[in-house]
């Protein structure tokens, strides 16, 4: 895979990404300020956020190690690389969500006192089977260079999430907060089905080549996706720490189990604003992966490189602004999005990690897919370890706030070691200026945009909606003028 079709790759996937982002927030806003509210984002999230750790693993860190072993095979090894994974990640999803199925009651439980997310946890066991398609389709035709069926399934996915979630939600509403919330975990098994259903339509279209799984094959899969998995699994591991903390933490601190289960809504919101730039940037990492193994296999420095600076261009490029914006206007973006301020103290410091995470997220892909397999591994781990009793030192304190703090924090961490770890294999880093020439022009865009809101209009809603363009302006101009992007690599031979 080339520079050029690594860049263009990650382009129709960060597409794909940002309209099942807005699917989203069409989903969980609507879900949070009409249907079921805070105290019910929060009973939704207990349970999505062990679907979002499955996804995680088998939605974006699987397919980045099939992609991985497929770009280096011809079409009949691509083809017994897609069946074996099939086999493989169908039968470890079915063994799992019957587990979350009959287990459900326990776990809801520990997650929070009342058991509250039980409905939630097993309406969303199904949904983990239909990720063995998902995660061997994806991994194959990313691996061939094609990203369009992953897109298309994307959509697809969001779309039938967001309208049959609001729906079920809708109608369970009468019978109580907990069946709402898993009425709402409906659209999203419904949606991992229509997923899987879009990639075996485009598999039936373009696969010609059948092979046999492959116990070998299986076992190449399993030692090249669990490292790999457990790297692209890392926020998710976050965001499931903060799950089966967060609610108990606060409650030891005075808070009753339903002020607990608000203020984990709150958290909730903020992390949905956060997963905006973390989808995008996810696109990136999974498209570089393959691009730089290849340019590793063949010796070509000078390509891994490119394509090195090329992806941390592309994420700092959409980070920076998301970053200076939510930590600049965060009470404001709270108040537009759910009609009220509940959360924007969150908002504040998640911020921070819309710049932390995805540059992790990417150098350790390429850390992972450039030989050096297990370090970043244990730099990932030690990140979530650290998270997690920071979670403690930090929530009591600052509230629900603390949380978000605490994992900033531990990613910076986490950041120094893996620039470090990239060094020590590589022997080259990206330029200090692929950081500050975007952090720069965002820091110009949010001041204009301060400048300019409450003017006018004032500061109300239609105030500030004026001020995020006109930050949003500023930075594209700021950008261009300081080279913060380089659009020739999208022509790039």
């Amino acid at each position: 895979m080339s520079g050029r079709s690594f860049v263009r790759g990650a382009l129709i996937l960060s597409a794909a990404s940002l309209l099942c982002k807005a699917l989203s927030a069409l989903f969980k806003i609507p879900l949070d300020r009409f249907l079921i509210g805070p105290d019910g984002l929060a009973v939704y999230q207990s349970a999505y956020s062990i679907y979002n750790w499955m996804l995680a693993v088998g939605a974006t860190g699987i397919p980045i190690a099939v992609s991985n072993l497929v770009a280096d095979s011809d079409e009949e090894g691509a083809a017994g690389i897609r069946s074996s994974a099939l086999a493989l990640v169908t039968g470890a999803g079915l063994l799992v969500g019957g587990l979350l199925f009959i287990f459900a009651r326990p776990i809801a439980e520990f997650i929070s006192e009342g058991g509250s997310a039980f409905l939630g946890i097993r309406v969303m066991a199904p949904g983990i089977a239909f990720l063995g398609i998902i995660s061997s389709y994806k991994g194959y035709f990313q691996g061939r260079g094609n990203m369009l069926p992953s897109a298309v399934s994307q959509i697809a996915d969001s779309l039938c999430k967001a309208l049959a979630g609001l729906g079920i939600c809708a109608l369970m509403l009468p019978l109580g907060t907990p069946a709402a919330a898993a009425g709402a975990m409906g659209g999203v098994t419904l949606g991992s089905f229509m997923g899987a259903a879009v990639l075996l339509i485009y598999g039936k279209k373009y696969i010609d080549v059948h092979r046999r799984p492959s116990g070998r094959l299986m076992w190449r899969i399993v030692t090249m996706s669990v490292p790999v998995t457990l790297g692209a699994a890392g926020f998710a591991c976050i965001m499931l720490a903060d799950t089966l903390t967060v609610q108990r933490i606060l409650t030891v601190s005075g808070l009753t189990p339903g002020a607990a289960e608000v203020q984990f809504g709150y958290l909730n919101r903020a992390v949905m604003i956060y997963n905006l730039p973390a989808t995008l940037i996810s696109a990136v990492s999974m498209s570089v992966a393959p691009a730089c193994a290849e340019a590793c296999r063949v010796g070509d420095r000078a390509l891994l490189k490119s394509n090195t600076v090329s992806a941390l261009r592309l994420i700092f490029f959409i980070s920076a602004p998301c970053m200076l914006g939510v930590m600049c206007f965060s009470n404001e973006v709270i108040s537009l999005l759910f009609g009220g301020s509940g959360g924007g103290e969150a908002l504040l410091f998640t911020g921070l990690l819309m710049l932390l995470v995805p540059f992790t997220q990417v150098l350790s892909g390429i850390l992972q897919a450039t030989g050096c397999v297990w370090k970043p591994i244990w730099v990932l781990l030690f990140t979530i370890l650290l998270k997690t009793v920071l979670n403690f030192v930090f929530v009591p304190v600052m509230g629900v706030a603390g949380a978000p703090f605490g994992a900033a924090m531990a990613y910076v961490v986490g950041s120094v070691a893996l620039v470090l770890l990239f060094y020590r294999h590589h022997g080259f880093l990206f330029s200090v200026g692929t950081v500050l020439r975007p952090v720069a022009a965002a820091a110009v865009g949010v001041i204009c945009g301060r400048l300019v809101y409450g003017g006018f209009f004032g500061r109300t809603d239609m105030g500030f909606l004026i001020a995020a363009a006109v930050t949003g302006a500023v930075y594209l101009v700021t950008a261009f003028l300081l080279k913060a992007v380089d659009l020739n690599m999208l022509r790039k031979k």
